[in-house]
């Protein structure tokens, strides 16, 4: 075989290869949205756990923190527009959240200010709270702010009212 033959072959299998990778770069390769963060489970979707805490039974997202629901005083919920996202970040899922051990709640997705989509309970939009730095806390529950009240949610997707161990289930989202 020639010196140039053997440079033609080699280098039709480079440009192959560059354009393997190429495709699985624009694809988004081997990683999946979990490892950007976002929390999203197998398929991008969301897994929603309830967890034990001081407020009771409570969803938690794919981060192992609890989420949370804000609501008007007529109990309707609303969404975090404006700053308030850098408070509440959403809790983000890339198709139908899956339930995890103990959820009842119906699982679902709403947009989100930014156009994303997040995870929604009951269709009421979830978030995180900035101020829970592990998983267990409710440091957001009760909190008015953004035109609202935020509320722990229960395993059912109902809001919990109160705050720490004396918390209660709330009335029905009012929509």
């Amino acid at each position: 075989m020639t010196a140039a033959r053997l440079f033609d072959q080699r280098a039709g299998w480079l440009i192959l290869a560059g354009a393997g990778v190429a495709v699985l770069t624009a694809c988004g390769g081997a990683t999946n949205s979990s490892s950007s963060g976002s929390g999203a489970g197998s398929g991008g979707a969301a897994t929603i756990s309830a967890a034990q805490t001081s407020s009771g039974m409570v969803l938690t997202g794919p981060s192992g923190n609890t989420v949370y629901v804000l609501l008007d005083a007529s109990g309707k919920p609303l969404p975090c527009t404006a700053g308030c996202p850098a408070v509440w970040p959403v809790v983000p899922t890339a198709g139908t959240p899956q339930a995890g051990s103990g959820v009842t709640a119906m699982l679902g997705t709403a947009s989100a200010a930014d156009g994303s989509t997040q995870a929604s309970a009951n269709g009421a939009p979830l978030y995180y709270y900035s101020g829970d730095t592990g998983s267990g806390q409710v440091n957001g529950q009760g909190l008015k702010s953004f035109g609202g009240t935020w509320y722990a949610v229960q395993a059912n997707g109902q809001p919990v009212s109160g705050s720490g161990s004396g918390a209660t289930a709330s009335p029905r989202y009012g929509y």
